[in-house]
């Protein structure tokens, strides 16, 4: 009788373990266009809000996740480093500044929340 009971619990149990759970965070393509853009948008809210003289870019992108929630949740693990570009010089091409001291890479993570429907996206985590 209590193999009866316990195998069926037990194959109901690995079933829906071994199965992705709806709405939970699942691996994203970098190369997808809305990811990238979700990420551009990210490095532009974190630069515009630090209190740094340099600019900051990607040097590694550690993972990238993707979340339905009322529209979509990007989640970005990334490492980031300062550029020998000043915030107050006109758009150009930077690089990563060659002195550790100012580059200063460190590990942050973003989540951007996008409503396309709305043309709204939102930089809702920032641990940088």
């Amino acid at each position: 009788m209590l193999v009866k009971v316990v195998a069926p619990l037990l194959a109901v149990f690995l079933a829906v373990t071994s199965s992705d759970l709806v709405g939970a965070p699942v691996n994203a393509d970098l190369n997808n266009p809305e990811v990238q853009e979700a990420l551009r948008f990210a490095v532009a809210q974190y630069n515009s809000e630090s209190n740094s003289v340099y600019i900051s870019h990607v040097i590694k992108v550690i993972s990238v996740q993707t979340q339905v929630v009322a529209g979509v949740k990007y989640i970005f693990t990334i490492e980031m480093a300062q550029t020998n570009c000043k915030k107050e010089e006109a758009e150009q091409i930077c690089t990563v500044n060659s002195d550790p001291a100012i580059a200063q890479p460190h590990e942050c993570k973003f989540a951007v929340w996008s409503q396309p429907w709305q043309s709204s996206m939102q930089l809702i985590e920032n641990t940088c």
